[in-house]
């Protein structure tokens, strides 16, 4: 597949993220239509967990490996779409009271305080279910090109990702090193930014070398925002986080672990390790690193 035209306009990124960001929430909305056998509580636990105020970074991530800030390229947005549905069905069981026991999640009650335990576990399961289907029905693309997005998203949850990664939270993890928590916040976080750069690279069809690159990216960025999100659970109120907090009390994390200096200096060294392998993907750098100046602030910035 051929690159994306550039933009003639030269709109402005943050301008240009702000588009994408409009369009990717008009699709998630229209890709968790329900039909009329639908219970109206499953529908609506769906569309609360879902389009619930979000960074919405994971489904950025595929567009703009895919298609750059071509807002209208359909594929990229519903397979970015297909990963933020994976995403908030793991946040919801990640809530769970028999999990992380959270209380809010994205400014509002988590779902299952809101619509029961029972029907939190639906929706999850209906969000993994449609998000597959959003692949399947990626027409504009071939077959091959669609079962290898399955394929790369399908390893993001499994075993070997997102399901091993919180079991290993879950049974927690004292007396690891650094090394070890980095393999932790890989499993927990980073195999989804990774799935999301490597979608975005088959749909673009990148070379073998620029995937690399492109993985290397990712990969850094995710140990980036699980760290950064470690700080803010020792550092931020409910308000300013937007959910609980707190919640690593008890667990070794690399802010336990290091203390907080020492983890945002962790954090810093992800971000230029990221932005290093960003200029090798021959990818326009910039809208990435507006991104990242975005929602990483001051660590963002100084590391670009």
């Amino acid at each position: 597949m051929s690159d994306p035209a550039p933009n003639d306009d030269a709109t402005p990124p943050a301008e240009g993220l702000a588009r994408l960001k409009s369009s990717l929430e008009a699709r998630l909305k229209a890709l968790v239509k329900s039909g009329p056998t639908t219970p109206r509580h499953l529908r609506e636990a769906v569309r609360h967990a879902l389009l619930a105020p979000s960074k919405r970074v994971r489904p950025m991530m595929v567009h703009l490996v895919a298609a750059g800030e071509d807002y209208l390229h359909l594929p990229a947005l519903d397979a970015g779409c297909a990963v933020e549905m994976v995403h908030t069905a793991s946040l919801i069981l990640d809530d769970l009271p028999c999990m992380d026991d959270a209380k809010t999640r994205r400014q509002r009650p988590t779902t299952h305080i809101v619509f029961g335990e029972a029907t939190a576990i639906l929706a999850a399961i209906a969000l993994l279910n449609r998000a597959f289907g959003v692949i399947a029905e990626l027409d504009d693309l071939s077959p091959s090109i669609r079962t290898q997005l399955a394929e790369q998203l399908s390893g993001a949850v499994g075993w070997e990702g997102l399901v091993s990664g919180q079991e290993l939270d879950l049974r927690g993890t004292e007396g690891v090193d650094p090394a070890k928590i980095e393999r932790l916040n890989w499993l927990k976080t980073g195999v989804l930014f990774v799935a999301a750069a490597e979608m975005g690279a088959t749909i673009r069809g990148l070379a073998p070398a620029q995937t690399r690159a492109v993985r290397s990216f990712a990969t850094h960025l995710g140990q980036a925002f699980q760290t950064a999100d470690d700080l803010l659970d020792v550092s931020a109120t409910a308000a300013q986080a937007g959910k609980d907090v707190g919640q690593d009390l008890g667990k070794t994390t690399i802010v336990s672990l290091l203390g907080q200096d020492l983890a945002r200096q962790r954090c810093r060294e992800h971000l230029a390790s990221a932005d290093r392998a960003l200029a090798e993907t021959s990818l326009e750098p910039q809208p990435f690193r507006t991104l990242i100046g975005k929602f990483f602030g001051s660590l963002g910035t100084e590391s670009t």
